[in-house]
């Protein structure tokens, strides 16, 4: 069973050859690889690999181009520029939740109103009689302003609390 992704040992194997490991850390992977001996092996693939290439490029210098430490400039990424001032932004942000709500607000009273006169045209049932409780029916507000509840057995109650 293999417990190390490919990728972590060759990166492992590379620092190791170029002296970039702790001791501690240089110590656990010699530890590994004598437990795993396909890791092992790979190891010594790369190891091998390695070796091949520090001696091609002693060998030919011409092949391998060094920069010298002047001619090395960091990368310059260049900045994205805002699309909006962040002002504009916020006025956007103002103007659509006004507009959002105000109509909202219409939409809800027109609605409301043509909900109003539909439950108007429709004649209301009448309650039972026989019931010790008392009863309430929706009606429409007499000052225009929507719905409310009233009391059916009203008339019937003159003496009572």
């Amino acid at each position: 069973m293999n417990l190390m992704k490919p990728e972590s040992l060759h990166a492992l194997v590379i620092d190791q050859y170029s002296g970039e490991l702790s001791p501690e850390v240089a110590d656990l992977l010699e530890a590994y690889l004598a437990l795993q001996p396909a890791a092992r092996k790979e190891a010594e693939h790369i190891t091998e690999t390695l070796l091949l290439m520090n001696a091609t490029v002693a060998e030919h210098p011409e092949c391998v181009r060094v920069w010298a430490q002047d001619e090395i400039k960091p990368l310059r990424v260049p900045r994205r520029k805002m699309m909006l001032p962040m002002w504009m932004k916020a006025a956007a942000v103002i103007v659509f939740s006004a507009f959002t709500g105000a109509a909202g607000f219409y939409a809800g009273t027109s609605r409301f109103s043509a909900a109003s006169s539909a439950i108007a045209d429709v004649t209301p049932v009448e309650p039972r009689r026989d019931s010790p409780w008392a009863r309430y029916r929706m009606a429409l507000d007499p000052h225009g302003h929507g719905m409310q509840v009233v009391r059916v057995d009203l008339a019937e109650r003159e003496g009572r609390p």
